[in-house]
C-alpha cells in the first residue's frame, strides 16, 4: 500500500518536474492524481496547475474542478423548499465533498444533507474511489442510516449507460432495500448542486463541462458472478 510518506515523496518529485517543465514549455505536463494529495494530507493544487484539466480521466484534478463548478453554480440563486437528502461516496472524495457542500447549505439552510463514506469491502479498504463501490457494500453500510427523502449517488458508481452496480445489483433493488429514492448525479458540480436542491428533477449532463463519466476509468468494469459465490 502507498503510505503518506510515499505520497509526499511522489508529490515532491512531481512538483519539482512541474517547475522545470513549466519554465521551458509553459505547461506543467506531469501531474499527480488526486489520490496522492489525499493520502499525503495536502490540499489539492490550485486550478492553474492542472493545465485546463487535460488529465481528468486519469484522476487528475477532478476534486478541484468539482469545487470550482459548485462555486460557479452558486452564483445563480434558485428557489427551493426544505428537504433532506443523503450522499454516498468513496472514502477518497468524502472529506472534500463535506467541505465543498458547506457553501450550498449556508446559502440554502432549509436543505439538510447527510454524507456517508462507503468502505470497499469487496475489493478491499485500500480502494477508495466511488467508481468501484458495489451495490452490496452500499446497501450493507447504509441500512438503518438517516437517508432523508433521496439518496444521491455519483454516475460512476454504475456501469456506463446503465442503472446497475458492478455486482449486478440494480438501482431499483437498492431503492427497495434502503427504502429511499435514488438520484444519479452526473459528473459535474452544477448537477450536484441541482441534485441537493431539486433531487426530483432529472439530471442533465452538460456538454464540455464537468468531470468525465468515466472518471478513474471504471465504467463498464464487470465482475464475474463466481466472485459472489
Amino acid at each position: 500500500p502507498v503510505t503518506k510518506e510515499d505520497a509526499l515523496d511522489v508529490i515532491r518529485r512531481v512538483e519539482r518536474w512541474q517547475k522545470e517543465i513549466f519554465e521551458e514549455t509553459g505547461s506543467h505536463f506531469v501531474h499527480a492524481s488526486d489520490e496522492f494529495y489525499h493520502l499525503a494530507g495536502l490540499d489539492m493544487p490550485e486550478e492553474a496547475r492542472y493545465d485546463g484539466y487535460i488529465q481528468l480521466e486519469n484522476g487528475v484534478g477532478m476534486l478541484r474542478l468539482l469545487e470550482t463548478e459548485i462555486k460557479e453554480a452558486l452564483k445563480e440563486k434558485e428557489e427551493t423548499e426544505k428537504g433532506e437528502v443523503s450522499i454516498a461516496t468513496g472514502r477518497l472524495a468524502f472529506p472534500y465533498i463535506q467541505e465543498y457542500i458547506k457553501p450550498i447549505l449556508e446559502r440554502y439552510p432549509g436543505r439538510q444533507v447527510h454524507i456517508y463514506p462507503i468502505t470497499n469491502d469487496f475489493f478491499g479498504e485500500m480502494i477508495t474511489v466511488s467508481g468501484l463501490i458495489t451495490g452490496r457494500d452500499l446497501i450493507g453500510q447504509l441500512k438503518g442510516r438517516a437517508l432523508g427523502d433521496w439518496l444521491l449517488l455519483p454516475v460512476n458508481m454504475f456501469r456506463s449507460g446503465e442503472e446497475i452496480f458492478l455486482d449486478d445489483v440494480t438501482l431499483q433493488e437498492a431503492e427497495k432495500a434502503l427504502q429511499v429514492r435514488i438520484r444519479i448525479v452526473q459528473s459535474s458540480g452544477r448537477d450536484l448542486v441541482s441534485a441537493i436542491l431539486h433531487p426530483e428533477q432529472e439530471p442533465q449532463a452538460e456538454e464540455g463541462s464537468g468531470l468525465p463519466g468515466a472518471a478513474y476509468g471504471y465504467e463498464g468494469y464487470e465482475l464475474d458472478s463466481e466472485d459472489f459465490k
